[in-house]
């Protein structure tokens, strides 16, 4: 029997565990990866009373115990988004949301190393919580508004930035779309229809730098976004293959405050966003399942590494 020491759940598309695994395999590591995907294909039980989950993949028998498992990388959202398209049938409903909840209930290894935890996850994928947080230990954030009303104190001539407050992906003509940050001017705002939902709205800080931290434990991996040597006007994701990725080192001060913020949230992994104008730095959020596959690219920036060295219990 096959005891595993690392578990990664991933899904056949997921580049970013592909990093993970490739750097375990190098180590000579004892682990296993499954793919969210591809569950129907492989044949499993969980002895809850005995602690011992077995997984049968090909014929080849994987167990998992208190006494094997020592950590779990796990990179997915813990939201499903787009569960009632109307195009996905019951079948495929039924598949989604129980084999998320099986992977949720995983946390019933509690005493193992996980990045991130789906339930400390959770809590952080909420974006007030993360700017409530940010506050506590110091860092600035944009003047923030929360509104589904045009009675919203906003001046009609100045510009803001509007986004969602969670990840929207929505389907318009069969195709997904996602919708991004937009930077808007109060009045368009003030005459628009709001009602259907609550929207964020952040005062609009130019001219910036848009910067990228993945923390990953005590370790951090910083570079600034730019174009032609400057910044973006608005959001730097709709452009993201025509920019360059410079590492800098931040200041001790906003390296510490960054992971403080992810250990706060209970997490491992954080890819923070902050902008910096006149000097000054503004938080700007979180994501507990960032991708950062793109950075060691176009950054040199061997995150796997880190997050290897940390799944081994090198913390």
């Amino acid at each position: 029997m096959n005891f595993t020491e690392i578990l990664v759940i991933a899904s056949t598309l997921d580049f970013t565990s592909d990093y993970v695994c490739l750097e375990l395999k190098r180590r000579g590591k004892n682990y296993l990866r499954i793919n969210r995907d591809e569950f129907d294909k492989y044949e499993i039980q969980f002895d809850i009373n005995r602690m011992i989950l077995n997984i049968q993949i090909e014929g080849i028998n994987y167990c998992l115990d208190e006494q094997s498992l020592k950590a779990i990388y796990y990179r997915a959202p813990i939201y499903l988004r787009d569960i009632y398209q109307p195009n996905i049938d019951m079948e495929e409903q039924l598949f989604r949301t129980q084999w998320t909840a099986f992977i949720r209930n995983l946390s019933i290894f509690e005493n193992i190393i996980w990045i991130n935890n789906p339930v400390s996850t959770f809590k952080a994928e909420n974006k007030l919580l993360q700017l409530k947080y940010a506050e506590k230990i110091g860092l600035r954030y944009p003047k923030t508004t929360v509104s589904n009303t045009n009675e919203v104190q906003l001046d009609k001539d100045e510009y803001y930035i509007v986004k969602s407050l969670d990840t929207a992906l929505l389907r318009t003509d069969e195709k997904e779309a996602f919708v991004y940050s937009s930077v808007i001017k109060g009045l368009e705002i003030l005459q628009a229809n709001l009602k259907i939902s609550p929207v964020v709205i952040q005062e609009y800080i130019f001219p910036k730098i848009d910067i990228r931290v993945s923390v990953i434990g005590d370790k951090t991996y910083a570079v600034k976004i730019v174009q032609d040597q400057k910044g973006i006007d608005g959001d730097w994701r709709l452009q993201k293959h025509n920019l360059s990725y410079v590492p800098i080192l931040l200041s001790t001060d906003i390296e510490q405050k960054c992971i403080q913020l992810v250990k706060n949230l209970g997490l491992v992994f954080g890819g923070i966003d902050l902008i910096e104008s006149n000097g000054e730095y503004y938080f700007i959020e979180v994501n507990p399942t960032g991708e950062w596959a793109w950075l060691v690219d176009a950054a040199g920036l061997q995150i796997y590494e880190a997050i290897v060295d940390y799944l081994e219990g090198e913390q």
